[in-house]
């Protein structure tokens, strides 16, 4: 009798035998052991019942554990002190987390997010004013390769009281349909609100300084590593300085940073050592090629960096970031030394009789400038005179010419702008004696501390 009363129950529990204990071996891989930690669906009366609402993944909602968190709205959004980092996780999928802090008029700031699996997360973050607009915001910190996806967001305050950022995955923010977001345990991710100045590694310009020799002085002197600094155009007409240090053949390259949310156009020139003849002025300074400042160094000391409202305007909320790196000089680089005009010829080092090269970078630096480079030659030699292109968009009008120990000129030529077709190729020496290259601008009312060009001079027998 026993064994009959237990027949249905046995016949049940083979059944389900293939569902529940023998899992056929196209689905082997697809069936997860249990999470003991994961309460989502169980009931609960507060946030505080939910087993991973402490690591920001659950809340409680309708009396049920659900995935979430507490800070989705303007409303909900979490303070941030100055100097302050909080962890946090985007979940679930389409999740934004908000934050708030309390600043005053005129600080500058940096918001940084930095995901724990940068594979999995790609962060954006949102500036937003106590109404919800958007003032600015970053997505990927493009300019240091080991940030990416990570946000860095470089921003000021317009004025005391509560401001607020946002963050997501830029799958959300992108809305693309092809690339839903996404959301869980590996999108956690900390966040940092850092003011920039005092123990911060962004110097800000303060004022006075609004003549050179007031200038702050900016040492970007390790080549290869990136250099930021801040600082806010008060008013209308302000004018900040900033001095760098350079050495001759160095490049210093010069990068904005774009969506900042500032109001001003920073429109920056470099000027000389003597703070007065300038270089180029670089308005829209950013992260692509076009838009970056690239400012060839030819002599030791000390550039500037003028900056100034393209727009004459001014306030609190016109701030502005400057990114600065640089090249180390290549070897061998050689630069013209002033003065090298008439009657000063810079002699090059060449044996005479032998073949001979040298490279040099030079500048017209004033409408009319010549700059005249000497060699020792024999008849019969025979001279090429190339340029190339400076790398920093330059449009240098050059002219080369040939004068020989009389004074008299040989040959003369433009060059077509072409770094493949030389300016004077092979030209013949018709006599022994001191010769000059003289290298001159196009256009005599044409000059400036802008004026680059970049001379190779080849001498054969």
């Amino acid at each position: 009798m026993h064994s009959l009363r237990l027949l249905p129950f046995l016949l049940i529990s083979l059944l389900l035998l293939p569902v529940m204990g023998c899992p056929s071996p196209d689905d082997d891989d697809s069936i997860d052991p249990p999470d003991d930690d994961d309460t989502a669906g169980e009931s609960c009366d507060e946030d505080s019942d939910c087993r991973n609402f402490d690591d920001g993944l659950e809340i409680c909602e309708d009396s049920v554990c659900v995935e979430g968190d507490r800070n989705n709205s303007l409303a909900e959004a979490q303070l941030l002190q100055y100097g302050s980092t909080a962890s946090l996780v985007i979940a679930p999928a389409g999740d934004v987390d908000y934050f708030r802090f309390n600043g005053t008029e005129g600080d500058l700031l940096l918001v940084s997010t930095a995901a724990g699996d940068p594979d999995e997360l790609d962060t954006v973050i949102t500036y937003l004013d106590a109404q919800g607009n958007q003032i600015g915001f970053n997505d990927d910190f493009e300019r240091v390769s080991s940030v990416p996806p990570d946000s860095r967001l470089y921003v000021g305050v317009p004025s005391t009281g509560t401001f607020y950022f946002s963050v997501q995955d830029k799958r959300s923010w992108a809305n693309d349909p092809n690339d839903p977001p996404e959301g869980g345990s590996d999108f956690d991710f900390d966040i940092t609100l850092a003011p920039a100045g005092a123990g911060s590694n962004v110097p800000v310009v303060t004022e006075p300084n609004d003549i050179a020799g007031e200038a702050l002085d900016w040492t970007v002197d390790t080549y290869g590593v990136n250099y930021t600094l801040g600082g806010l155009l008060n008013e209308a007409a302000d004018e900040d300085f900033v001095r760098v240090p350079v050495l001759a053949g160095e490049m210093l390259r010069l990068y904005g940073f774009p969506n900042t949310g500032t109001v001003a156009r920073p429109a920056v020139t470099v000027l000389l050592a003597d703070q007065t003849t300038p270089v180029r002025t670089y308005t829209g300074l950013g992260w692509t090629t076009e838009s970056r400042g690239f400012v060839p160094v030819l002599e030791d000391g000390d550039y500037y960096l003028q900056i100034q409202d393209d727009n004459g305007t001014g306030g609190f909320d016109h701030w502005y970031y400057l990114h600065a790196a640089k090249n180390e000089p290549e070897s061998g680089f050689v630069a013209e030394v002033e003065p090298n005009g008439e009657g000063e010829a810079e002699l090059l080092d060449f044996t005479v009789g032998a073949s001979n090269t040298t490279t040099i970078w030079g500048r017209i630096n004033a409408p009319g400038d010549e700059d005249r480079y000497s060699f020792e030659g024999l008849s019969g030699d025979r001279v090429t005179v190339r340029f190339d292109d400076s790398g920093h968009g330059e449009t240098t009008n050059v002219v080369a010419s040939l004068v020989d120990s009389s004074g008299a000129t040989l040959i003369t030529a433009p060059w077509s702008g072409d770094p493949k077709v030389p300016a004077l190729t092979l030209v013949t020496l018709d006599s022994t004696g001191t010769w000059e290259v003289v290298i001159s601008e196009a256009d005599p009312l044409v000059g400036g501390g802008g004026k680059f060009y970049v001379t190779t001079i080849s001498v054969v027998p």
